[in-house]
């Protein structure tokens, strides 16, 4: 971890000092390689060193502090950026990885141990009915929210007659709001989280679904948008947890591998949303957004009852 914190910072400083958008681009997937696999390296570690029943709750807490990041970082290194120049908030976040760096060298546990797999022994967690079932979850229900949220600009100017100069400050709200979301989801994964989840996806659903409502009305639709940030990541912890418990049964070895399943669902969640948002509104209006994130909610909702039964009733 503490080689890819500084492969991290080192991509950033070539960010900062990059000339061509060749360079510039090389350095930034460079950089969003490294983010993916601590990430999945943090979360495997939380799970080795804390307690059982402590889990749930540090899970969630890693995945707030993503969340706070994005929430606080895109306004200051856009503010910086304003301030005096790109290249300057490329060396800011080298700065900010440093520091990482040094907490980290005090923080993180000495002498893990760990197994040795092979890609097969990694990859063989996906012949298993209960991993794909898992990994849908996340896809389907981000993929609900972000039918909106990757057209929320046009909705907020277009439908809601918020003006333009307001919107990153609704978008920054949006996003603390959001922070919320990783706590709830803390409290679902308690206990048996996917029961739970199954009736957190109606919700979501009927929240989502309001938005063909309340597009025409300022203080309705911003409600529903505070909403729908407060629902976002309530499956981060539940599914997390659930992959590493699938990863300790099936494929002790494929743990950290089972660690990366939920970001990397979140992501073909945020494209699959973005896509389906993209074809809705080239046939229709912005409105049938909400009927569309709604369905997919519902889907999320529908796998995850099945999940669950899965679960309770095969102890394999």
């Amino acid at each position: 971890m503490l080689g890819l914190i500084a492969i991290f910072i080192l991509g950033n400083m070539i960010s900062a000092l990059s000339s061509t958008y060749v360079v510039l681009m090389g350095s930034r997937i460079m950089t969003a390689v490294v983010s993916g696999v601590l990430t999945a390296l943090s979360m495997s570690i939380a799970n080795t060193v804390i307690p059982k029943e402590k889990r749930s709750t540090i899970i969630a807490s890693i995945f707030a502090g993503f969340t706070i990041a994005n929430v606080m970082g895109v306004p200051l290194g856009t503010m910086i950026g304003q301030w005096s120049n790109w290249h300057m908030t490329f060396w800011l976040t080298a700065l900010l990885g440093s520091v990482a760096f040094i907490i980290s060298m005090f923080v993180l546990p000495k002498r893990l141990s760990g197994e040795n797999g092979s890609l097969s022994d990694q990859l063989s967690l996906l012949k298993q009915p209960k991993v794909i079932l898992a990994f849908l979850i996340p896809i389907f229900t981000i993929a609900g929210t972000y039918t909106i949220y990757t057209f929320i600009t046009p909705i907020l100017e277009n439908k809601l007659g918020v003006p333009t100069k307001y919107i990153a400050i609704v978008l920054l709200i949006y996003g603390f709001f959001s922070i919320f979301s990783n706590v709830l989801a803390g409290k679902i994964a308690q206990g048996n989280g996917l029961s739970k989840l199954r009736y957190i996806f109606i919700i979501q659903a009927v929240i989502l679904l309001s938005f063909y409502f309340t597009m025409s009305s300022l203080w309705l639709g911003l409600l529903s948008i505070l909403l729908m940030a407060v629902i976002l990541y309530a499956v981060n912890a539940t599914i997390q947890l659930y992959f590493m418990d699938l990863a300790e049964e099936y494929s002790p070895s494929a743990k950290d591998f089972a660690s990366s399943l939920t970001p990397v669902a979140v992501n073909v969640g945020i494209a699959l949303g973005a896509a389906i948002g993209g074809f809705v509104i080239t046939s229709g209006s912005l409105e049938y957004l909400a009927l569309a994130a709604a369905t997919l909610a519902l889907i999320a909702s529908a796998i995850t009852f099945m999940s669950y039964r899965r679960q309770s009733n095969d102890p394999h």
